[in-house]
């Protein structure tokens, strides 16, 4: 999300109910507190959401230890995915009962927990059942993390935070990919998900001592239970909804293709990059650039109208893949091809998100949030069966650039509609 775009609160849009009542926002952080929970919330989250990128790396040693193929062991990505998934759609009413900040430290404690736990599974039915059991613990984390910034950051900070968080939790793709295969190289597949546990342990401890106890969600709960939509607000929130589905469309598109693709490499790259674990972690460190350039001309791009941006970042991406389906025969066609790649990405997630807010507003913001993690999530285990159906790089790359190419159109095509019909409106 742009600092020079993004609204400081997410308004309701007309018509749509708020229960944001007289007791409003929390109050906001200040100084070093700000300082304190973004980083907090931004390396935590390259935790939990690297969970499920790390096997990716893994799945030789994985499908050795519990007796199956590489290609069943993508399961453990999937697994991971549907899980986190599901329980993503279920995290504002545990926030509304429980609490943000309780609900999200004792979601990362209980994720430490499964993650230490999936070493000693012994067969592929206990390592998926353990795998899911990290998707169920984590699923909580990215939107309820969204939602306390929108009701505790500062206005004038909100969109900055933002911007951070969510270019560390892309960054995950690439990072946890990498930081998964240095460390097998050094402790071995198990040593890597031992040695993640004990920082998800003290992760949590440190969001339990920087994040508010206060919480805007419980306070507003029991007045908004109570009170009764009328028929004109009920029809601005499924007039809502439908403007809403386009975007959750292509977020499904961009995640499963992020997945595809590096799974795709993984099981069918070039022999020069499966046979060599250095040159693999070269591929993926080749993204990171990607991703740093996309936050340095964030500010630039913040300009540019959300979807308008998230339209252009689709092209780029598609354009990106599409090398890789013509030239991913070779290590440095797939190099060149992974970087365009994560370059728009770098720019879809934010045009996204802040595209959601500002038609969700504040009445539906964290159920719609929690629904676009849910559809990413859903993305990503679909996309590590893709490659199963092509066996190539070629036809994943291609494919997978043309479901992207659509994205490119459905964006401007509901644009361009929603404006006609805001024009005939007004």
């Amino acid at each position: 999300m742009s600092p020079h775009t993004a609204p400081a609160r997410p308004t309701a849009p007309p018509g749509a109910p708020s229960h944001e009542g007289a007791t409003g926002p929390a109050a906001p952080e200040e100084g070093g507190s700000v300082r304190g929970v973004i980083t907090a919330i931004s390396l935590l989250g390259m935790l939990v959401v690297g969970q499920l990128y790390v096997a990716i790396p893994l799945l030789p040693d994985i499908g050795r230890a519990w007796g199956v193929d590489q290609a069943s062991a993508t399961w453990a990505t999937s697994a991971y995915a549907v899980t986190y998934a599901i329980v993503s759609l279920f995290s504002g009413p545990l926030a509304r009962r429980f609490g943000t900040r309780t609900v999200l430290v004792a979601g990362v404690s209980a994720l430490a927990v499964a993650t230490a736990c999936v070493p000693l599974a012994d067969s592929f039915g206990a390592g998926l059942a353990l795998r899911a059991g990290q998707g169920v613990f984590a699923g909580v984390y990215v939107p309820l993390v969204y939602a306390y910034l929108n009701t505790h950051m500062p206005a004038s900070k909100l969109p900055t935070a933002l911007t951070i968080v969510s270019a560390c939790m892309a960054g995950t793709i690439v990072a946890g990919q990498v930081e998964s295969q240095l460390l097998a190289a050094v402790v071995g597949w198990r040593g890597t998900f031992w040695v993640t546990a004990p920082l998800l342990l003290v992760g949590a401890q440190i969001l339990r001592r920087v994040l508010s106890p206060r919480d805007p969600a419980r306070a507003t709960a029991g007045g908004a239970a109570g009170e009764q939509a009328s028929p004109a607000d009920r029809g601005a929130t499924r007039r809502m909804w439908l403007r809403l589905l386009p975007l959750y469309v292509v977020g499904l598109t961009c995640s499963s293709t992020l997945t595809a693709v590096y799974t795709s490499v993984q099981l069918y790259g070039p022999a020069s990059l499966v046979g060599d674990g250095q040159a693999m972690l070269t591929l993926r460190a080749t993204a990171i650039p990607a991703l740093v350039l996309g936050v340095l001309v964030a500010p630039l791009l913040g300009r540019i109208p959300a979807r308008t941006r998230g339209a252009g970042a689709f092209a780029v991406a598609a354009t990106g893949i599409c090398g890789a389906g013509l030239f991913g025969g070779t290590a440095a066609g797939l190099a060149g091809a992974m970087f365009v790649f994560m370059l728009g990405l770098a720019a879809i997630g934010p045009a996204v998100v802040q595209e959601i807010g500002a038609t969700a507003g504040v009445a539906h913001g964290v159920t719609a949030t929690a629904l676009y993690g849910f559809t990413l999530n859903i993305g990503g285990g679909v996309g590590a069966q893709v490659p199963l159906a092509f066996g190539e790089v070629r036809g994943v790359g291609l494919f997978m650039s043309a479901l992207l190419g659509c994205c490119v159109v459905l964006l401007v095509v509901t644009g361009r509609r929603r404006r006609r019909a805001a024009y005939v409106t007004d």
